[in-house]
This record gives C-alpha cells, sequence and structure tokens, in this order.
C-alpha cells in the first residue's frame, strides 16, 4: 500500500513540472497577445507608404477573392506576391493594384496597374498561356452601368495589357481542354445584338471567334454563367438571359475546332426555344451527380376544379443535351422551392398527377399531398402520399404520428410523409426515402 501511495506522489510531482517549469513559459507570456511576424511587418510598411500618399483600401466588389489585400503565386516560384488594391481619390486614374514581391525581410513594388472609374468589381488569376506565370483579369466599374473588363500579362512581373473591352458578364473556363483557361465575354454591341466572344492564347491572347445569344434578350447572360459538361463530357457554358418579361432563356456554348458555338440556337428562329422557361426558380444543373449538366424544362400542372389562370404547381423534366443541341430527358421532378425539397416523381405519375396544399396556419406543419388523376372533370383526384415540412417543439412527436414516417432532418425542420389510401403509388417507405431530396440553395442563383 505504500508503495501505491509512493508511486502516486511521483505521478502528481511530474504532472506538476510538466504544467509549470518543464514549458518554460511565464504567466506573462502565456497570455501575451500574439506578435505579427517580420512578413506581414514588412509588408505593412509598404501599404502604409500607399495610404500616406492618400490611398484607401478598395476592395473588389464581388467575386471569390474580395480581400484589400491577397496573397498569389503569381510566376510559379513556389513565394506569394502580395496584391494590394487602393482607391487614390482626385487622380485621373484613381483605381490602382500594387504587386509586391518579398525579397529576404522586405517587400518591394515590382508593378501597378491603374484605371479610370469608381470601383474593382472583381479579379480572377488564371492560367491563359503556356508560361508559369499567372495571368490576371479585372472587371473595372466605371459607373453604375458601365463596366471594363481587362487582361494583364505579368510575365516577368511587368504588367502588360491583354485585351480591354466593355462587358455584360464572362466567365473564364478551359473550354478546349488544353490545361489553359478561355476568356468568354458576353457583350451587346453598339447597334448589334448579344453576342458571346472567345478569347484564346495562340502566341498571344487574341479573339479566338464569337457566337451570338438568343435573339429577343436585352443583354447578355444579365441572369448568370455556369460551367458544366455537355453528353460525353464536352465542356460547355450555360449562359442564361432574361426573356419575354418573366421568363429565362439559355445559350449552350461550346468550343469546337477552335471555334465558338451556340449548340442550342434554332437558326430559323435564331433562339434556343428548347430552353425558354417562365419557372424560374430553378437553374442549370447536375442533378443527378452524373458529371453531365441538366437544363430544366418546366411545364405547368393541371388541377383539379381549378378556378383561376394561376398555375401553383410545375412539373420539371430534367434534360441533358449534346454537342448537336439535341436534349434526352433524364427524369422528372416536383420542386417544392417554398417548402425547400424535391422529389423524383416515377414516369408512371408523371401523365396522372395532380397535387394539392394543406398548410396548418400557425402551427408549423406545412403539406403536399400527390393524388392520382385521369384528368377529366368528373373523375375526384385519388390521394396516395403527403409530404409534410414540421418544426416547433413537438416536431418529432407530429413526425411519428399515425402512419408517417421520417425522411430526413435539417436542422430544427423534420421532412416526414405518410401513404394515402386512394390509389397504389408501387413504391415502399424506402423507395420515397431514396427519390426525396433537399433543395441546394446554390442552385437559385445564375453564377
Amino acid at each position: 500500500m505504500k508503495k501505491q501511495v509512493l508511486k502516486l506522489a511521483l505521478l502528481a510531482s511530474c504532472l506538476s513540472m510538466l504544467l509549470t517549469g518543464c514549458f518554460f513559459r511565464s504567466v506573462d507570456e502565456l497570455y501575451a497577445i500574439p506578435q505579427p511576424s517580420k512578413d506581414y511587418e514588412a509588408l505593412q510598411v509598404r501599404l502604409s507608404e500607399a495610404i500616406a500618399q492618400g490611398g484607401e483600401y478598395a476592395a473588389p466588389l464581388s467575386g471569390e477573392m474580395i480581400q484589400a489585400v491577397q496573397l498569389q503565386d503569381l510566376d510559379g516560384d513556389g513565394k506569394q506576391e502580395a496584391i494590394a488594391f487602393f482607391r487614390f481619390a482626385g487622380d485621373e486614374k484613381p483605381l490602382k493594384i500594387y504587386i509586391f514581391r518579398q525579397q529576404q525581410e522586405s517587400y518591394e513594388l515590382l508593378t501597378m496597374v491603374e484605371h479610370a472609374g469608381t470601383a474593382i468589381n472583381c479579379v480572377d488569376y488564371v492560367q491563359l498561356d503556356d508560361t508559369p506565370f499567372r495571368e490576371m483579369v479585372v472587371s473595372w466599374q466605371i459607373s453604375d452601368k458601365v463596366r471594363s473588363l481587362a487582361a494583364y500579362s505579368l510575365g516577368h512581373m511587368e504588367a502588360e495589357e491583354l485585351i480591354r473591352t466593355d462587358y455584360d458578364s464572362y466567365k473564364l473556363y478551359d473550354l478546349d481542354q488544353d490545361n489553359q483557361q478561355e476568356l468568354v465575354v458576353f457583350r451587346t454591341p453598339m447597334a448589334g445584338s448579344p453576342q458571346a466572344e472567345m478569347y484564346d492564347f495562340d502566341g498571344d491572347l487574341s479573339l479566338a471567334g464569337t457566337a451570338p445569344l438568343s435573339r429577343g434578350i436585352a443583354s447578355g447572360a444579365d441572369e448568370g454563367i455556369r460551367a458544366g459538361y455537355l453528353v460525353d463530357r464536352v465542356p460547355a457554358l450555360f449562359a442564361v438571359s432574361g426573356y419575354g418579361g418573366s421568363g429565362t432563356i439559355t445559350d449552350v456554348f461550346v468550343s469546337r475546332n477552335g471555334e465558338l458555338r451556340n449548340v442550342t440556337l434554332d437558326p430559323e428562329t435564331e433562339e434556343s426555344g428548347e430552353t425558354v422557361r417562365f419557372y424560374t426558380q430553378v437553374y442549370e444543373t447536375d442533378i443527378n451527380s452524373d458529371g453531365i449538366t441538366e437544363i430544366p424544362q418546366p411545364l405547368p400542372l393541371a388541377e383539379y376544379k381549378l378556378i383561376t389562370e394561376t398555375v401553383n404547381f410545375w412539373l420539371i423534366h430534367w434534360r441533358q443535351f449534346d454537342v448537336e443541341g439535341a436534349p434526352t430527358r433524364v427524369f422528372t421532378t416536383y420542386h417544392n422551392d417554398r417548402d425547400g425539397w424535391y422529389f423524383v416523381l416515377p414516369d408512371e405519375w408523371v401523365s396522372h398527377l395532380s397535387l394539392s396544399r394543406s398548410d396548418l396556419t400557425g402551427s408549423g406543419e406545412r403539406a403536399v399531398t400527390f393524388s392520382y388523376w385521369t384528368g377529366e372533370e368528373n373523375s375526384e383526384p385519388q390521394s396516395f402520399l403527403t409530404i409534410y415540412r414540421l418544426t416547433g417543439s413537438n416536431r418529432s412527436l407530429r413526425a411519428n404520428r399515425g402512419e408517417r414516417f421520417i425522411l430526413t432532418e435539417s436542422g430544427d425542420t423534420i421532412y416526414a410523409a405518410e401513404f394515402r389510401d386512394g390509389w397504389d403509388c408501387g413504391l415502399t417507405q424506402e423507395e420515397v426515402k431514396a427519390r426525396f431530396n433537399l433543395i441546394k440553395t446554390d442552385w437559385y442563383n445564375g453564377t
């Protein structure tokens, strides 16, 4: 017993040493504010000099890179350069981008890019050519409605302007699969129609080709651009534009033999008629996770005893396109954007489906019921499945009430379902769960 007590005492003594003297740190050291590195201090000297000369930070307004000071390896040597964004009020070209390189314990200014305008809208660092150096693409905000796009070569750390153009929107993407990104600009020339212009590197960055957008749109891809793939993994850009006042239209662009093509454009109508839609709550996405981008084709769903012309429910055919612009339907869904979920419909449901809502005000329970309906006025729909969105403190109790079964949970929300006796839908509980999905929030933007 005495030996055991002695062992415990020795162990306690060792732990005491580890927690104090063995770290060789005083109490003041343990609670000291972390000090900035010498690299940070050296860079701060250069930034302070610019501010002392009248500069103020002017971080990019949008995009993935929105910091006022950014670190990027621009020359491929494994070391990061510092890029700082400033505005000098009163200068003829008030917007300035400083590029600093670290030299041992200090930073030196390598080059500066400047432009007239009110703000720097966004910036990208990309590989446009076959050199180790990365190019810088900058969107300059000239006024509320006018923006200028420029690409700069930073070879040997001397900024050279490669192109400059006005634009409606743009996208950087490797369309021809040469491991270098192409710059595709969507713009509306003066006294002309919206078009896409592809800039590619072939000795220098130059205009490789143009292709029209659909006739009748106000401006190019004003609803957003998505990069993705067509059938057979062909890279493509999906440019979404406003159409007909309340709808959208998607033009699909590919690079074929060095030329830019709009594969969905009908040469007779001069529109991508296959992609027009007036239900605009969903965008292009790889909805079935097969690596191919699907384009939604919403169809209004007829309702039993509908007394207004308002469409309350839509079915969505999700279709893939090939390089010739021919569509193939993958499957059909019902999207409940209000409750944040969608359901993949069996094909045999599509032509005989009726939907209805049943929301219990103040109870935290919203429901959609699926019914079988022949479409005839004298034939009533036969309900067969209800899907619930449940919130509130007693949501777990309500999710298991009667014959209900839980589909999934998300935060403080439970999604549940219940079979009805009106029609045999042919699905089991597990199959209903497999077809039920939550909507991803990024589907609702066109970037």
